[in-house]
């Protein structure tokens, strides 16, 4: 019952999307932040996740994958960059269902505070010498989304879900909200291999600013493969995985594949888990490297990730995430 009140409440909230049609434009970055990622385990990883994901991220990264999953569980992840003048957190909740089915909550919020607000010293003059630009007062951004997902099992090993989810934005005293689904599925290739995919936005998502603009998020097409074995030798597992994340617009310097108006991001990770409870991991997220580790005790779970990027640095992102 909760997973079909909050999908009734996200339709509700359609109406907000319709407005504002007059200054209609391609958002290449509207839905930005929504590609953030969710936990560290499948950040370290390089953000492959399309395929298998842990039950609580299922939600985010593949709602398919929720299907078949037999405990609760809650993961938690905060990121504070940039002297923490950005922050993002990750809240998840994903539960069993009656009739095969499995419902999440997801909460996402990102936050870039302390941005100056300029104006001239004499706004009725012209920029001189004498009439500078002078800071006047300070303003952030804020990025929220809510969403709720489902999955379930069709037969056969295939499973579906689905997410609906509710958008919004605020800069300055401007402020935006939108409406968008996503549509995964995912089916096991024998006992040790699983392929996924998902299309996110797949309605294009819209955001409606206060301003009269409305920004259209264009679908992304995410395809994934997972293969594990054991290493009874040395007490071991290994989980390789793969994804290619596709966009169908230019990204200019962000792409790292590109084929006219589509670009590619591949990703590729691995992990080597040792008697169940101690975890490396490593993987690179288009041409960035990233790693990282993980304890596991019982039903508790910490996870922290690393990633490299040639103009932000190295950044770090821990998450907790408990089962029950």
């Amino acid at each position: 019952m909760l997973f079909v009140r909050c999908i009734g409440l996200l339709l509700a909230f359609s109406g907000l999307t319709q407005a504002a049609h007059a200054q209609w434009v391609i958002g290449r970055y509207a839905g930005e932040f929504m590609s953030l990622g969710a936990g560290a385990r499948a950040l370290a990883m390089g953000g492959a996740s399309v395929a298998s994901p842990l039950p609580a991220t299922a939600g985010y990264y593949n709602p398919a994958a929720l299907s078949g999953i037999s405990r609760r569980s809650v993961e938690f992840m905060h990121a504070s960059q940039f002297d923490n003048l950005f922050t993002y957190d990750y809240l998840s909740y994903a539960t069993p269902m009656q009739n095969k089915m499995a419902g999440a909550l997801t909460v996402l919020y990102s936050r870039v505070g302390d941005i100056p607000l300029t104006r001239l010293a004499d706004p009725t003059q012209p920029l001189s010498d004498d009439n500078r630009v002078e800071i006047d007062g300070q303003t952030g951004d804020h990025e929220f989304a809510v969403m709720a997902s489902g999955g379930r099992a069709i037969g056969n090993g295939w499973n579906v879900g689905a997410s609906a989810k509710i958008l919004t934005k605020s800069v300055a005293s401007e402020t935006a909200a939108g409406l968008g689904f996503d549509l995964g599925v995912q089916r096991a290739l024998g006992s040790r291999a699983e392929f996924g995919a998902v299309v996110r936005d797949v309605t294009t998502s819209t955001m409606a600013w206060s301003t009269g603009r409305t920004e259209s998020i264009l679908p992304t097409l995410g395809f994934g493969a997972r293969w594990s074995a054991p290493l009874h030798a040395m007490n071991a597992d290994i989980t390789l995985v793969a994804d290619a994340e596709t966009r169908f617009e230019s990204r200019g310097e962000a792409e790292v594949i590109s084929a006219g108006p589509v670009s590619i991001e591949p990703r590729l990770g691995a992990e080597y888990l040792i008697s169940n409870t101690v975890a490396l991991r490593a993987g690179m997220k288009g041409d960035r490297f990233t790693a990282g580790a993980g304890l596991l005790f019982g039903s508790l779970a910490v996870h922290a990730a690393l990633e490299d990027h040639k103009d932000l640095g190295l950044t770090h992102r821990v998450s907790l995430g408990v089962a029950f």
